[in-house]
Parts: structure tokens; sequence; C-alpha cells
């Protein structure tokens, strides 16, 4: 395919600073992220992976010093008895402790970092937390996914208000 030059498109090759947030729940997001990250790197850009995934899933794939990985845990993901069993209740508990309680800390911390790194665009895949840290920071963001916690969450919201408030 071709992509033809268009009115108020520029095609340039600007050398981009990329913020991409990586959910460290399984290893599915982070090796999907390899790939987008290898392509960004290989066109010129430097890739900042924000995880809590090991390094190694990205460093066995990718040797470049354009990629710099901050190991810091944004997203929690579930708790899983094993690979097929969800512990609703005791994940939204996680999510609370993780993402809802420090919020204000989380946003604060993150929009200096974007900021101090001078980060074009935040992608995430998928830390929902991030796309208002970019919004506060003045920085576009993407999501790149196949699927976001609120789909997951969802049923541990219904089973919740179940718990606490009858049926």
């Amino acid at each position: 395919m071709r992509i033809e030059a268009c009115e108020g498109v520029s095609a340039s090759r600007k050398h981009l600073v990329f913020a991409y947030y990586v959910t460290g729940h399984g290893f599915g997001h982070a090796t999907r992220v390899v790939e987008v990250v290898r392509n960004l790197i290989l066109a010129g850009h430097d890739v900042h992976v924000v995880t809590g995934a090991p390094d190694f899933v990205f460093t066995s794939e990718i040797q470049s010093p354009r990629l710099f990985i901050r190991k810091v845990l944004l997203d929690c993901g579930a708790v899983q008895a094993d690979a097929l069993t969800v512990d609703r209740l005791a994940s939204l508990e996680k999510y609370s402790e993780t993402a809802v309680k420090p919020r204000e800390s989380i946003l604060a911390t993150e929009i200096e970092w974007l900021n101090s790194i001078k980060a074009d665009l935040v992608v995430s895949d998928v830390v929902p937390v991030v796309c208002r840290a970019a919004a506060d920071a003045g920085i576009r963001s993407v999501c790149v996914t196949n699927f976001s916690w609120d789909f997951i969450y969802a049923e541990c919201l219904q089973d919740s208000w179940s718990y606490y408030f009858g049926k």
C-alpha cells in the first residue's frame, strides 16, 4: 500500500519520543508491544517503555540505545488462582490499592516524568491512568490493545455490587 502526501499532513521524518505504557499482567501485552516498539525504533524514534513486565521480554528482542525501560507498576491486572480463574473481588481490591487510592500521586509523578523526557506521544496497552496524565501534561495519547480493563472489570463490578448490596 502506498500512502500519498495529503494537504495538511506532514511526511517529514521528525525524530519522536514515545512513552509506551504496558500492563505487566501476563506476557501477552508486552509481547505484542515488542513488535510495535521495534518498528518505532527502526524508524529512528526513541521509545520509553513503562511497565511492570520483566525487562527480558523487551531486551531479548530489541537491542538498541533508543529503547529505555522504566519499571513502574501502574496497572495490576487481575488476581488469578490459575490461568483461567479470576478472583473478581480481590482484583477490584488490588486495583483500588494500586491505581485508585494513589491516583493523584501517580498523575503528578507521570506528568513530571513525561515532561522530563519531552514525550511527543503516550501509547498505552492498556494502562488507563496514563491517558489522564498525558492529557494533563498536554501530550496526545492513544491506546493500542485488543481489550481494555473496563471490559474485564465490568463483571467484577456486577459481582461486587451483589456482594455488598445483595441481588
